[in-house]
């Protein structure tokens, strides 16, 4: 199988931008706060969430609280295997997340040695 070509962004910093975390790690990781405590979070609104979202609630790590205000609007609280994987996911997202930060300002400074040279 061939390598994926490089994007022009990509050509100028000299390697592909890190992936995204996957969209089961970041409804995961939005239990947490960033103080490492866990929250509750209402059911994501967003249609290409749907599908993790149902494995995160037959997985066992989510559990309606029965607090509702509405429909799609009830409050979700981790389970205990829920606390684990959300920990995991949040380390997974953050780590995913410093690693395009760092991509980004490496494109940051391509691009102003590129705009020196050309003036």
């Amino acid at each position: 199988m061939a390598k994926k070509k490089l994007t022009w962004s990509e050509e100028l910093v000299g390697r592909p931008l890190p992936k995204d975390s996957p969209y089961i790690d970041q409804i995961m990781a939005g239990f947490v706060r960033t103080d490492g405590t866990f929250c509750g979070r209402m059911e994501p609104g967003d249609r290409w969430l749907r599908a993790p979202w149902k494995k995160c609630v037959r997985a066992g790590w989510v559990k309606s609280s029965g607090i509702g205000f509405g429909k799609g609007a009830v409050i979700y609280f981790l389970t205990d295997r829920g606390e684990a994987e959300a920990a995991a996911a949040k380390a997974r997202v953050t780590a995913v997340r410093e690693a395009r930060t760092r991509w980004s300002l490496d494109w940051k400074a391509a691009w102003a040695s590129k705009q020196k040279d050309v003036a």
